[in-house]
């Protein structure tokens, strides 16, 4: 029996707890991608994974560099 696809909460606002959830959730991925040898992996999933990633670069992106903020104090 193939393990099971991890499941999909909301994801975190905070970019660290985001990190974490999609580093667990992408682990747990590709344990299933391992264990389903040759099935295909599902659409719906591959889309939440890209979506996850996406959001959290956007995040990482839109959050100032620490140097310009100590500049600024």
């Amino acid at each position: 029996m193939a393990t099971p696809w991890p499941q999909v909460t909301a994801w975190p606002n905070d970019i660290r707890e985001h990190a974490i959830y999609l580093s667990d959730y992408l682990r747990k991925a590709l344990v299933c991608i391992d264990s389903a040898e040759d099935q295909p992996v599902p659409k719906p999933l591959v889309k939440t994974m890209i979506a996850a990633m996406s959001v959290l670069i956007a995040k990482f992106q839109n959050t100032p560099d620490v140097s310009a903020v100590m500049q600024a104090i």
